[in-house]
């Protein structure tokens, strides 16, 4: 599991799913990626490999300090374009959609322009 759009498309989705309710398994993920349940788990597995989750002893997901703060961060971002989006006219449905592609192939400094932009600032302005 190294495509960083993967990654954190998992990590979005659980940090989304333990908002809306305590307990993640692999079949909530599966659901709401569209994907198969062997696909979830074989991320899963690699995830975990990589520090940004644990399964605990029945089958529960749990992201760690750092699964979480990459998955808040996409989080962020995502709003931020879909906000901006809906701002400029776009649909709802359309604009998120397309914040979920831009949520990953944006630099970190043109999202902080971005960012600026969403919130009514000028480049210059301090945040």
């Amino acid at each position: 599991m190294k495509q960083k759009k993967t990654v954190e498309d998992y990590l979005k989705t659980i940090y989304l799913l333990q908002k809306q309710n305590s307990c993640v398994r692999g079949v909530h993920i599966a659901v709401q990626l569209g994907v198969s349940k062997p696909t979830v788990s074989i991320s899963l597995k690699g995830l975990e490999q990589e520090g940004y989750l644990f399964l605990d002893e029945t089958h529960e997901v749990h992201l760690t300090d750092t699964g979480r703060k990459i998955a808040e961060a996409t989080w962020e971002r995502h709003q931020t374009f879909q906000a901006l989006l809906e701002n400029l006219g776009v649909d709802g449905k359309t604009a998120a959609a397309d914040a979920c592609r831009m949520e990953h192939a944006v630099s970190p400094e043109s999202y902080r322009a971005l960012k600026k932009l969403a919130k009514g600032k000028k480049a210059g302005d301090r945040e």
